[in-house]
């Protein structure tokens, strides 16, 4: 047998095997959404910083969470069970900044808000369905 067609009954039989039912529920799911990601991009006055600026992460209807929250790279919380917050202020100043939620949640059919709440700001982000949290907020305070 020649190599063209040894490559190609191999490739077939990668393809193939990827469809076989019984394999666990979600697999897929979980591998096409681990690289989605929710992104926001907020302005801020610098002024607003005063005042607490709070993240709250949120399991709905008995949704558990674990992860964590990193602000310009540095994790600032761990996120654990159905409520968790964070007073962003002190974690902000002038300039650009990156604050990423990541982890996961269960039941993976369950849901997750995320809100950011301020004097003069409110945004909310809600995931479901695939038990995967990856959110981003891109700020920019003035």
């Amino acid at each position: 047998m020649s190599l063209k067609p040894l490559t190609l009954a191999t490739l077939f039989t990668i393809l193939l095997s990827g469809m076989v039912t019984g394999l666990p529920e979600g697999i897929d799911a979980i591998a096409q959404n681990q690289m989605s990601l929710q992104s926001s991009s907020i302005n801020l006055n610098i002024t607003e910083l005063n005042q607490p600026l709070l993240l709250q992460i949120k399991g709905i209807d008995q949704t558990n969470i674990q992860g964590q929250v990193t602000v310009n790279g540095e994790v600032i919380q761990t996120l654990q069970g159905r409520n968790n917050q964070v007073n962003l202020s002190n974690y902000l100043s002038q300039g650009n900044h990156q604050i990423i939620i990541t982890g996961n949640y269960y039941p993976s059919q369950g849901s997750v808000i995320i809100e950011l709440k301020g004097n003069q700001t409110q945004v909310t982000q809600q995931t479901s369905g695939n038990g995967l949290l990856n959110q981003q907020l891109n700020m920019e305070v003035r």
